[in-house]
């Protein structure tokens, strides 16, 4: 096979030179500069080493400049139809999940089709109707309803710092209640920082998303970022938007 095409081609040789040959006359590769690898890990043949590969050994036929890492090409080649034609991955995925039987291929396409039928890119209301069931009409955008939410958590934050005020020692009073009005009054001047959730937000140093509306997982507090790589984007559709609420940015 080529590194460009999924199609293979059954080619019989006796030694590399001829398979090269007959490889590039059926790909319509140039010969010159051309090379033969591995499927699985890339691997470049030699003479030598091809005289110890066993039958029917899945090779890569590749041209002058080209490159192959193993399946990791083949990921690399999954994940751009992904986010080149979402659509007819989805079309594909729900045609396959009518026949499927085997529960772990089950739910890997019901994630799939949930995942590429988000509508992220929508920000009105009347674009996507489902994300903003069960919220008031008030809001009539994504970005608002983001701002908002992300008030009302910092809100509740400073809530439970009052909340603290009777376990405080007494001789410390004052002082805890002096320092949580500061805070308060300067996350009021900043809006409680709404800004974090919205993805409009023109200053990307004032919010914790893309654009596109992705957050990430920060990490634990003595790691400089999270080694699971979690994300989220609570602009993708009302599933996400719920389980953003109860998203801990610190990984705690």
């Amino acid at each position: 096979r080529g590194c460009r095409s999924p199609s293979k081609f059954g080619v019989a040789a006796r030694s590399l030179r001829g398979l090269l040959r007959k490889g590039c006359g059926i790909l319509r590769v140039p010969l010159p500069g051309s090379r033969l690898c591995l499927y699985e890990d890339g691997t470049e043949l030699t003479e030598s080493y091809f005289g110890v590969l066993p039958p029917h050994t899945e090779l890569v036929l590749l041209g002058p400049g080209e490159s192959w890492r193993g399946c990791a090409s083949d990921m690399e080649r999954l994940l751009d139809a992904f986010c080149s034609q979402g659509p007819a991955v989805a079309a594909a995925a729900r045609s396959l999940l009518a026949d499927e039987r085997a529960p772990q291929r089950q739910k890997l396409l019901e994630e799939l089709i949930r995942t590429l039928g988000e509508n992220s890119a929508a920000e009105e209301r009347q674009h996507d109707q489902g994300w903003f069931q069960g919220l008031e009409p008030r809001f009539k955008n994504k970005s608002s309803y983001m701002r908002y939410s992300c008030e009302c958590r910092i809100r509740g934050y400073m809530k439970e710092v009052s909340g603290f005020m009777p376990k405080v020692h007494p001789t410390a009073r004052d002082a805890y209640k002096r320092i949580m009005e500061l805070m308060a009054d300067k996350l009021k001047s900043v809006k409680y920082n709404g800004c974090y959730f919205d993805r409009r937000e023109e200053a990307a140093t004032a919010r914790l998303c893309t654009a596109e509306g992705w957050f990430s997982c920060q990490g634990p507090f003595d790691s400089p970022d999270c080694p699971c790589k979690h994300s989220i984007n609570p602009y993708g559709n009302r599933e996400s938007r719920i389980l953003f609420s109860t998203w801990n940015l610190d990984h705690v």
